[in-house]
């Protein structure tokens, strides 16, 4: 393109802008020129960037004048003339058309437009909530509206990073009434009896099928959601509440929340969900879900089924389960030999193995559990402590020694000793699911005295602290967890030697010793 249709191109643009002002302050002058908006919309759909946008703009400065005038709330009753209510339902269709372009754009390909329309198309919900509000004299929510954002953001591929951050950062965590109703759209779109087309002019109900866009998009932003409503602070709202309210809505009741938060959660959770979110859901359930339920015991079955999986989702499981035990007297049967099949050779390998072993203490910290439950856990950790990476040892042995230290009564397993092999006459069944049956109290700790002669010093020299008397005081356990290969060659080689080695040098007197392979080579 030449410089010269470049300039001419450039002066049609800033035309273009500067007759979208003119139009947009005729309407705003004059309903006689209601027309105009015709004009403005087809500008915003033009593909003249910088005009589109100007026009997308000035088209919610309009509308929001409209419902301010009370100009697109649909009158019933003898109280609007035939021509008046005509104009009313010519701007309402206008009015949907431009929601409708706005809705389109949360799809653009380009995060900043995603962001500009989801701020016009919340603003123009604003102006509908009040409108709605001061003619039932009523706080009102228009949640028809609000769906349709949340509808398009959570199902379209297009939706940004910017966009979810946008949405949780300035609205979500911002203001009560949009989390509410946030939580409680989430819960319809994810209901199989929702029906996507029942308001677009489709008749007959369909099934609605929860994409796996849906699901990704839904967590990202529950997930990021930190703020929980509390009916001891002013609720902060996106709809303002009319001077004049009749009863008190469900945007100022802390149990509505609750609700609603609870509702969406177990929505989520009932959808076909990648690895990585079911596991990203176990990981913060204890934390950001349990606490804030309004029945925590509704989790029960999302976290039995995860605890009955294994592997590392079983690990995930059993904070949160743990946790409906202990605060919420959940009975759950066989919890102890379930945590004792997860006690594996795999355990010591996996990406939360410090997160297990800091709950195994905590789960096994009761003075109330029966010796043979607390001796066959000791039992396996020092069997499995024998295969172990030293990672995997150094946090067994310091377990075992806390496991002691707090049940007395399996003291014995220590001081047991045998005139035959221990190995060859262990009774321990290694094998037996049942812990009362495994015989590990009839047993002992004889692994503990052959890790005494580990290959690594550190941990031979820590699995010597049975053979000295229990006078130290429990380990603190956190200090063993997030040990690897790595941080033993940096502690190592990182050790200043107290006295050089000894080495058993023979200082040359010579370049070419007499026998060595080149001295032949080099006769004359």
């Amino acid at each position: 393109m030449s410089l010269k249709r470049k300039h001419a191109s450039a002066k049609d643009d800033k035309s273009t802008v500067e007759r979208v002002h003119k139009l947009e302050a005729n309407v705003l002058n004059s309903h006689q020129n209601l027309n105009d908006i015709v004009e403005i919309y087809t500008i915003a759909q033009s593909t003249n960037a910088e005009a589109a946008f100007t026009a997308v703009n000035s088209l919610g400065r309009i509308y929001s004048a409209m419902w301010t005038k009370g100009l697109l709330k649909r009158t019933k009753g003898p109280q609007q003339d035939a021509a008046a209510a005509k104009v009313s339902e010519w701007l309402r269709d206008n009015y949907r058309q431009y929601t409708d372009l706005l809705r389109s754009m949360l799809g653009h390909r380009e995060a900043p437009i995603q962001v500009t329309s989801l701020r016009l198309y919340l603003q123009m919900m604003d102006k509908e909530g009040q409108a709605l509000g001061r003619a039932a004299n009523n706080y009102v929510f228009p949640n028809d509206s609000y769906l349709e954002i949340i509808e398009t953001v959570l199902n379209s591929d297009a939706t940004s990073e910017h966009l979810v951050r946008t949405l949780v950062d300035s609205y979500l965590n911002s203001y009560d009434d949009l989390r509410l109703y946030f939580y409680r759209n989430v819960a319809k779109l994810a209901s199989p009896d929702y029906d996507p087309f029942k308001n677009r002019g489709n008749k007959g109900a369909r099934k609605n099928t929860v994409s796996d866009t849906f699901v990704r998009h839904a967590f990202a932003v529950m997930n990021q959601i930190r703020t929980v409503f509390s009916a001891d602070s002013d609720a902060s709202l996106w709809i303002a509440m009319p001077k004049t309210c009749g009863n008190e809505p469900d945007v100022v009741r802390a149990a509505a929340h609750t609700r609603a938060f609870s509702e969406a959660w177990l929505a989520l959770m009932r959808l076909p969900l990648t690895a990585d979110i079911y596991k990203q859901i176990l990981l913060t359930m204890h934390k950001r879900i349990v606490p804030y339920m309004a029945d925590a015991k509704s989790l029960m079955d999302f976290l039995s089924s995860s605890y009955e999986i294994g592997g590392s989702v079983s690990l995930l499981a059993l904070n949160g389960l743990f946790t409906l035990m202990t605060e919420h007297n959940l009975n759950y049967p066989n919890f102890y030999e379930k945590l004792y099949a997860l006690l594996d050779r795999n355990v010591f390998h996996v990406k939360y193995r410090a997160r297990f072993f800091r709950l195994l203490e905590t789960f096994l910290g009761s003075s109330h559990l029966p010796a043979y439950l607390v001796a066959a856990f000791a039992k396996r950790l020092a069997r499995l402590a024998l295969f172990a990476p030293p990672a995997g040892a150094v946090t067994a042995i310091p377990l075992i020694y806390n496991l002691l230290k707090a049940h007395p009564s399996c003291m014995v397993l220590i001081h047991r000793m045998s005139e035959d092999d221990a190995e060859s006459t262990d009774p321990f069944v290694e094998d037996e699911p049942d812990l009362a049956k495994c015989n590990a109290l009839q047993s002992s700790l004889w692994e503990l005295e052959s890790l005494q002669h580990h290959y690594y010093p550190n941990i031979a020299t820590l699995a010597k602290l049975f053979s000295e008397p229990f006078h130290k005081p429990q380990f603190m356990l956190e200090d063993f967890l997030d040990h690897t290969y790595a941080t033993f060659f940096e502690s190592d080689t990182g050790r200043k030697s107290k006295k050089p080695p000894a080495l058993a040098t023979q200082p040359p007197t010579s370049l070419i010793r007499a026998g060595d392979a080149l001295s032949d080579f080099m006769a004359v």
